[in-house]
């Protein structure tokens, strides 16, 4: 008999454009192996891509986006974490990505680095500072 465990999470995050939102994790942040999924009614409405063990679901929902990333009032974060946070750092800056927090070492013991993406999540992307 199989043990309970639980293995990770995936939340499946509204997007305002489901295309738009793939291309951008592909082009700039180097993600692969996108896929998509059309309803019943022949609409793309579902997507999701990957990179190494980070694996994300979109759904395209413009209006849910707008509520919870409204840019003046809030964004939903979301946190990454990684081996080689320095090294990740580097290529997304080599990959001109704008930087809402640069990296650093937080006394909390992670050093990370935070930008916003397309659809205004706000992204920590962090690993353990002892694991440097």
């Amino acid at each position: 008999m199989k043990p309970k465990k639980f293995t990770r999470t995936n939340p499946h995050l509204p997007v305002r454009n489901l295309q738009q939102t793939l291309d951008y994790y592909r082009d700039n942040l180097g993600f692969y192996q996108e896929w998509t999924w059309t309803n019943d009614v022949g609409k793309v409405t579902d997507g999701g891509i990957r990179r190494d063990d980070i694996r994300l679901l979109f759904a395209e929902d413009p209006e849910f986006v707008s509520v919870i990333n409204s840019y003046t009032k809030s964004r939903l974060p979301l946190m990454w974490f990684v081996d080689n946070v320095d090294e990740i750092f580097s290529e997304f800056q080599n990959r001109k990505i704008e930087f809402a927090d640069t990296l650093k070492t937080h006394a909390y013991g992670l050093k990370e680095f935070a930008f916003v993406d397309i659809n205004g999540y706000y992204i920590r992307v962090a690993e353990g500072a002892d694991q440097e």
